[in-house]
């Protein structure tokens, strides 16, 4: 706390408290960690994948995402002038597969939105990966939840042609508001460095195109720097505290964990979600929680984009479209889960969850 003050001090002091010199390390030492060759900071996870939907031109065609995601996700590809085609997810990784991803391209696709959702990278992202590049079109990683996720060694954000990090409070990282772009194209990031300052040209001389003002404070490269220095720290206790929660799942049987752990993968545990048993209602679960036991719990994201009113009004979207996402994601409840949690904590909300789905009072805690 005491250096992030003095980081604070001395940009004060300075008066530079845009695109100034923590915003460049920032950017530096980001791109070096999920080891792509440029970082670009903006104000927000919506911007760097508008930005990177925009240099692609996805205007007037479509862009296949998820429906189980944060709806920024796919109001981005509106943002850019293309059309966000929804998928179906799989149960299990509560994401978008390859065979989801494929049944929704077709002639007028442009770009596929792979969501590591809660942290987990899609298994088959090595076939998406290469089912785009056949037919040419961008794989957009939107890597919201996915700081310190890895796939065989390469880091979330290196996975595709190119991908957007969110960092708002919640987030594994976070800079309070604010987000990255993180690509290998050069001609990309000179794109986004531009269209984030009024579309005003990389070396600040001309303007070249509309843009917006996207730009990253400096207040809040200084938090994220000194966030990212202790990433793979929090990483590793985030999957610590999973370990703990399946153990406890294990004994109490209170639900089924999802997000399977596979073979080369590193989860950045972002959420962790559960499914309900049949028939018990996430919000009443959640209602109790928080009622008998203190405990915050939400969802992964209800209601799925396509039941959103919006989407249903404007694009078409209704109830059956995506039965899969639907059955589940309604059955879903997310779990605490961050750094500083205590293994004590992850016993209570197990305990509390298996009592509440029993329905019955003080069997974990011994006062019945």
């Amino acid at each position: 706390m005491a250096a992030l003050l003095e980081d604070f001090a001395a940009i004060l002091r300075s008066g530079r408290l845009t695109m100034g010199p923590y915003l460049e390390r920032f950017e530096q030492e980001f791109a070096a960690c999920v080891g792509t060759e440029h970082a670009v900071g903006m104000h927000s996870g919506t911007a760097p994948l508008e930005v990177a939907l925009r240099y692609w031109g996805v205007e007037g065609g479509e862009v296949v995402v998820p429906t189980n995601t944060f709806i920024a996700s796919s109001n981005a590809a509106l943002l850019a002038g293309g059309h966000p085609v929804l998928c179906d997810i799989d149960p299990q990784t509560l994401s978008s597969g390859l065979p989801q991803i494929e049944a929704q391209v077709g002639e007028k696709t442009r770009a596929v939105v792979a969501v590591h959702i809660a942290g987990l990278i899609a298994p088959d992202i090595e076939a998406i990966r290469s089912f785009c590049r056949a037919r040419g079109l961008l794989l957009l990683e939107d890597a919201a939840h996915a700081h310190g996720a890895s796939a065989n060694g390469q880091l979330a954000g290196n996975l595709g042609d190119a991908a957007a990090f969110s960092f708002f409070p919640t987030k594994p990282l976070t800079t309070g508001e604010g987000g990255m772009l993180s690509t290998n194209d050069r001609d990309l990031a000179d794109f986004a460095r531009s269209f984030r300052t009024h579309g005003v040209s990389a070396k600040g001389r001309s303007l070249e195109r509309l843009g917006n003002n996207y730009r990253l404070p400096e207040l809040s490269a200084a938090l994220g720097l000194r966030q990212l220095a202790r990433l793979a720290e929090h990483t590793a206790e985030r999957n610590r505290l999973a370990t703990c929660y399946r153990d406890a799942f294990t004994r109490l049987g209170c639900g089924e964990v999802l997000l399977p752990e596979f073979s080369g993968r590193v989860h950045a545990y972002y959420k962790f979600p559960v499914r309900l048993p049949a028939g018990k209602r996430r919000e009443w679960v959640v209602a109790q929680l928080r009622e008998h036991w203190g405990i915050e719990a939400g969802s992964v994201y209800w209601p799925p984009c396509h039941l959103t009113p919006f989407y249903q009004r404007e694009l078409g979207y209704g109830l059956g479209d995506f039965p899969v996402a639907e059955e589940v994601l309604a059955q879903v409840v997310s779990l605490p889960i961050f750094p500083g949690l205590s293994d004590e904590a992850v016993e209570m909300v197990c305990c509390g969850l298996a009592e509440i789905l029993a329905e019955a009072k003080g069997d974990c805690r011994g006062d019945k």
